[in-house]
C-alpha cells in the first residue's frame, strides 16, 4: 500500500510559494534600487554595476521559478493520476512486502519528460508558446546549475516575464498580484510585527515593477493601462501604514475612460470599487484637482 500519495492542490501549492520566493528576490532588488534616491544616490548612475552585482541573485531566481513551474505541472498531471508521475520501472520499486510504502521514496519523471507526459494523457495538451518557453527555461536552468556561463545572462525582466507568462498559462484564473499579496500575509516576518505594512510592501514592490515592465504586459498581467492616471485604491489606502513615513503608491485606475466612469479596479486587491465623480474639496494639501471620491469620503487623487 502507498501512503501519502500526494494531491494536485499540494503540487500547486508548493510550485506557487516558489514563484513567490523568485518574485521577491526580483521585487527587493528593484526595490533597493529605487529607494536608493533617497539616500542621495541616482540609480540611473549606478544601475548597470547593480544589475552586474545581482547575476546571481536574478540566476536563483530564474531556476526557483523553473523548479516552481515544474511542480505546477506535476500538479496538473497529479489531477489526472499521481501515479503516472512514477518514472522506475516496477522492477526498481523498493519491495511492497516489508510494510506500506510511502509515496515520497518513488522517483518521478524528470523535467524533461512532464511536458510529453502530460499532453499524452490530458485532454487539454499545453499550446506550442509554453512548450518552447518551458523547454528555454529548463535549459537555462541546467546551465545555471552544471556549468559555468560566461554568455549567460539574466535580466530582471527575463524572471518577471518568465514567471508572470507561465503563472498566467498554468492557473488562468488567479490573479498574480493577488497570490503574491497573500504570500505576504503568511510570511514569518509578520510574526515579528510586519503585518501592519503588508498592504505597504504589496503596493510598493508592484508599483516599481508595474515601471520596469511594458505597457502591453502590465495590461495583460495585472489589467490595467500604466498609461492612464493612477489613483489610490480605496481599499488599499485604508489599510496601509501610514507610520513614519511609510506611504503606498497609487496603482488603481478607472475601468472606463469615460468621464462618468466610477469604477475603480485595483490590480493588488483584483477587485473592483465604485467611486463619486465629484471634486474634492479637502484642504490639507491646497487645491486639489481630484474628482475621484471613496466611499469612505476620501478622494483617491490626494488622498485626503
Amino acid at each position: 500500500m502507498i501512503l501519502n500519495t500526494p494531491t494536485s492542490e499540494d503540487f500547486f501549492k508548493t510550485g506557487k510559494e516558489l514563484l513567490s520566493f523568485a518574485w521577491d528576490i526580483v521585487a527587493k532588488l528593484l526595490v533597493s534600487l529605487n529607494e536608493a534616491e533617497q539616500y542621495g544616490i541616482d540609480p540611473s548612475e549606478v544601475s548597470e554595476e547593480y544589475w552586474s552585482l545581482s547575476q546571481r541573485h536574478l540566476t536563483t531566481a530564474l531556476t526557483i521559478t523553473q523548479q516552481g513551474v515544474e511542480l505546477a505541472i506535476k500538479g496538473r498531471i497529479c489531477a489526472i493520476s499521481p501515479y503516472i508521475l512514477i518514472s522506475d520501472s516496477p522492477s526498481k520499486w523498493p519491495s511492497p512486502y516489508n510494510g506500506s510504502l510511502d509515496f515520497s521514496i518513488f522517483r518521478t519523471i524528470d523535467a524533461q519528460d512532464l511536458i510529453k507526459v502530460h499532453d499524452t494523457f490530458s485532454d487539454t495538451p499545453f499550446e506550442g508558446g509554453f512548450v518552447d518557453a518551458f523547454n528555454n527555461l529548463r535549459e537555462k536552468r541546467n546551465t545555471i546549475m552544471h556549468s559555468v556561463s560566461k554568455s549567460l545572462e539574466v535580466t530582471f525582466n527575463d524572471v518577471l516575464s518568465t514567471l508572470l507568462f507561465m503563472h498566467k498559462t498554468l492557473f488562468p484564473n488567479d490573479s498574480w498580484a493577488r497570490l503574491r499579496f497573500d504570500a505576504l500575509k503568511n510570511s514569518p516576518s509578520t510574526e515579528l510585527g510586519s503585518s501592519e505594512l503588508i498592504t505597504n510592501e504589496a503596493c510598493l514592490e508592484l508599483f516599481y515593477i508595474i515601471e520596469a515592465l511594458q505597457p502591453a504586459q502590465v495590461k495583460e498581467y495585472f489589467k490595467i493601462d500604466k498609461k492612464k492616471r493612477a489613483y489610490y485604491c480605496p481599499h488599499c489606502h485604508d489599510e496601509a501604514s501610514r507610520d513614519y513615513g511609510d506611504y503606498e503608491p497609487k496603482l488603481a485606475r478607472l475601468t472606463m475612460p469615460q468621464a462618468t466612469c466610477n469604477i475603480l479596479y485595483c490590480p493588488v486587491c483584483d477587485d473592483e470599487y465604485e467611486v463619486e465623480r465629484t471634486d474634492c474639496t479637502k484642504e490639507y494639501v491646497g487645491y486639489c484637482p481630484g474628482n475621484v471620491i471613496s466611499s469612505y469620503g476620501s478622494c483617491m487623487t490626494c488622498g485626503h
